[in-house]
């Protein structure tokens, strides 16, 4: 038995997750073409992990008319904690990492600015 607005549910989740996918591609993008923006976009990434986790949940819950504790029951938290925990494991070591900062720009820590 379809749901009532079960289509413009979908299509709001297609929406939501395509734009996802184009910042992962332009992040992709910037990391391969050494960007000194990789870090930057690279946390906004982090950061939209779980942004597009609770934009969705909400987003089906109201087109739905389902209590939020139906949306994010059992194991719908495991994977986006996950993959934020993981993810931020990384953004952490593109931070602090003297090999990446000489790779995507800035200066290493014994060099000097030429003035």
């Amino acid at each position: 038995m379809p749901l009532a607005n079960g289509p413009l549910a979908v299509c709001g989740e297609i929406v939501l997750l395509l734009a996802f996918a184009v910042l992962q591609v332009v992040v992709l993008f910037a990391m391969l073409r050494r960007s000194p923006r990789f870090k930057q976009l690279f946390l906004y990434q982090w950061i939209a992990i779980p942004v597009v986790f609770i934009l969705d949940a909400v987003w089906t819950s109201t087109v739905l008319g389902v209590p939020m504790s139906r949306v994010v029951a059992g194991d719908a938290l495991v994977a986006p904690i996950a993959s934020f925990v993981v993810t931020g494991i990384w953004v952490a070591y593109v931070y602090k990492s003297v090999r990446v900062r000489n790779t995507f720009g800035g200066l290493a820590v014994g060099q000097v600015a030429a003035a």
